[in-house]
């Protein structure tokens, strides 16, 4: 059966990282690129990226196969189905509490919060967006153009959905299932950069008490205005914990080494395997605790024996939030509609796999071409506005100077 065999999520990456290599080979722009963004000092966690974004895919693939069977959509039976979607979600909240915590503590006061927010900005929406478009489009071409709701109610969802909320479209029902409903995880992800500066003041600006009463308010406001639309769940913000853990973590050069060593790399692999085999929900203590001593060794800079290293790892890495958010769509597209057209039974497993393997390579081909044409000009985009707005506050300091002169 598709949904217990894990021999399947094993072929269906062999085919991603087979992909991602050939396309290392014949498109030159790709391999410059990474040979242009060189060793991050975080290589380790840049390889890890590529196999959450894909298993997330895979997750939401067995997921596929058991709606078409069954009509109903639910976690797989298996625990490493259900895991490999959970705990990759999880594991990425874990980077970015990771990555920008550990940047708070390194830049202390000196961070440059206009940056932090323009560049999260042109970071999200710039894939986001285009999207978007495709799939209100998508709904009204499967509605022949017919609007079914008055243009308020269709202009509140447009807004709901730039929020990353899913209503349905234009009474479509189910229409977050075009994406496999991925834009939930945004909203934790914008609770946290949004919450990020109170923290800071709270743990580690450290002012006076007065400042950390109205933060930790600040930061409570903040849920209930982000879980008021997205109904924030506590236990998932909970896995934000075990990046900033491992910020602190990666600052005991005792802990650091002995993170590197090859007894910790099979502690790390362990305590992976366990939380993906013994557990069925990735957002409880017990399997955060596991996948949270696994980070903080890969975020120490393990590669778990060089499984985290080859260049087709980094570029899957690349393309993690392309594939992220894109691989719903083309799982709908290629699954579920192309069958229709096509007069094939995609509940029949010779019929299913291979639109899989179809599926997997057709991903990261799209998923390379839209970070490349996509989000790397939407980041570079976000750096020229950061320059302008720089040279407007510059401009303005040295208006009043001329005058008095």
């Amino acid at each position: 059966m598709i949904e217990t065999n894990p021999l399947i999520a094993l072929a269906a990456y062999a085919l991603a990282i087979v992909s991602a290599a050939l396309l290392l080979r014949v498109v030159p722009k790709i391999a410059r690129h990474l040979q242009h963004s060189g060793e991050s000092r975080y290589a380790s966690i840049d390889g890890l990226r590529g196999y959450l974004a894909f298993g997330v895919f895979v997750h939401h693939a067995v997921i596929t196969w058991i709606f078409l069977r069954t009509g109903e959509f639910g976690f797989p039976p298996s625990n490493f189905y259900s895991m490999i979607g959970q705990g990759s979600v999880a594991l990425f909240f874990m980077i970015t509490g990771f990555l920008f915590w550990n940047r708070l503590l390194t830049q202390g006061r000196q961070h440059d919060w206009l940056a932090f927010g323009i560049s999260r900005v042109f970071r999200l929406y710039p894939l986001y967006l285009p999207l978007m478009l495709i799939v209100f489009v998508t709904v009204f071409h499967l509605q022949n153009w017919e609007l079914k709701e008055p243009g308020s109610a269709l202009f509140k969802q447009i807004l709901a959905w730039l929020t990353f909320d899913r209503p349905d479209i234009n009474q479509y029902p189910q229409t977050g299932m075009l994406i496999s409903n991925v834009t939930w995880t945004l909203a934790y992800e914008v609770f946290f950069y949004l919450a990020l500066p109170l923290a800071g003041m709270v743990f580690i600006y450290r002012g006076n008490w007065i400042h950390v009463v109205l933060c930790l308010i600040g930061i409570y406001a903040l849920y209930q205005v982000v879980g008021w639309e997205h109904s924030l769940k506590k236990h998932f913000i909970a896995s934000f914990l075990g990046g900033i853990a491992a910020a602190y973590w990666i600052r005991r050069p005792a802990l650091v080494a002995w993170s590197r060593t090859p007894l910790a790399g099979i502690i790390a692999l362990l305590a992976l395997v366990i939380a993906f085999t013994a557990f069925n929900r990735a957002f409880k203590t017990g399997p955060l605790f596991l996948l949270s001593l696994f980070f903080v060794i890969v975020a120490s800079g393990n590669s778990l024996f060089g499984a985290l290293k080859p260049r087709s790892i980094r570029w899957l890495g690349e393309i993690s939030y392309s594939t992220y958010l894109l691989h719903g769509f083309v799982l709908w597209l290629m699954v579920q509609r192309l069958p229709l057209l096509l007069n094939l039974d995609a509940r029949e497993a010779n019929v299913y796999l291979p639109l899989i393997a179809i599926c997997t390579c057709l991903l990261i081909l799209i998923s390379s071409l839209s970070f490349l044409y996509i989000e790397l000009p939407g980041m570079a985009a976000g750096k020229k506005v950061l320059l302008w707005i720089r040279s407007r506050q510059k401009g303005d300091k040295q208006l009043p100077e001329k005058v008095a002169r």
